[in-house]
């Protein structure tokens, strides 16, 4: 469903009138039941008007070039499983068959992408960079540090140096490539690891976040940890779990605006 900024719901090739730019919104999430799919609706939310967005299951894409960008959004699935598919060339199942496909696409795709969390960590892999995993989940509402070049950056240089982000990862990006045409700048860490970047190419231009903006506000800043409060107690304990869901007395919420900024950069 076109989650349009008009009160007509029309198909997408009926909208290129109505709107100055389309995004289409990949959805990783394995489980397509609508009452699961907590990604699509949250990003689309934060996109401005004038910028339609069309949501598309990973198994199910439709013609790419349709949209004039794309935002990958995160997953249960593990980034790093896929990486050792790659390596291995041996499969996990089918659903990382599913992601070598899309990322197959991709790698035809010549216009801006916007990668969160799971999604980050595929555009990473999908230029040569490299997938690490931690030795245990990360998650809550977190804090993180802008580099110097994150201060620069026109999608960034309005956070303070010091922000929050909604996570729940246990992957994350460990390298991003470097020459070859490629530009890469990490626009902000944590605990010492990349959590956002930006890479140029000769074409276009990607970013990547490891926290979800879409989930950076006051009410959805824990939703990840609610959502998956069975398997995660069981992985990081009783006492890490409550402190996961609780929302620092300090939070802030700007980085559900880098959205809203990358859709007007496009």
């Amino acid at each position: 469903m076109l989650a349009e900024k008009s009160t007509q719901k029309l198909p997408l090739e009926d909208t290129k009138s109505l709107v100055r730019k389309a995004i289409g919104i990949i959805d990783f999430n394995p489980d397509q039941n609508p009452d699961k799919r907590q990604y699509v609706e949250r990003i689309s939310a934060l996109v401005p008007q004038g910028v339609a967005t069309q949501g598309m299951p990973f198994r199910q894409l439709r013609r790419l070039s349709d949209f004039d960008a794309l935002i990958l959004t995160g997953s249960r699935l593990s980034a790093a499983n896929y990486q050792c598919m790659v390596k291995s060339g041996k499969a996990p199942g089918d659903e990382y068959l599913s992601v070598d496909n899309v990322v197959k696409e991709l790698r035809g795709y010549t216009k801006p992408l916007f990668g969160i969390c799971f999604g980050a960590q595929l555009i990473a892999h999908l230029v040569g960079g490299e997938i690490g995993s931690l030795a245990e989940t990360e998650a809550g509402y977190l804090t993180h540090q802008l580099t110097e070049e994150g201060k620069k950056d026109p999608l960034f240089r309005n956070l303070p140096p010091v922000f929050y982000g909604a996570h729940l990862h246990t992957d994350y990006v460990a390298n991003l490539p470097k020459g070859g045409g490629i530009d890469s700048r990490i626009l902000a860490t944590r605990n010492g690891h990349i959590h956002a970047f930006r890479i140029g190419t000769n074409n276009t231009f990607y970013y990547g976040t490891q926290f979800h903006p879409e989930m950076s506000n006051k009410d959805d800043a824990a939703f990840l940890v609610r959502a998956n409060s069975a398997w995660l107690k069981a992985v990081i304990g009783e006492r890490k779990f409550k402190r996961a869901l609780a929302l620092p007395v300090d939070a802030g919420f700007e980085v559900a605006g880098l959205i809203g900024s990358f859709a007007e950069s496009i």
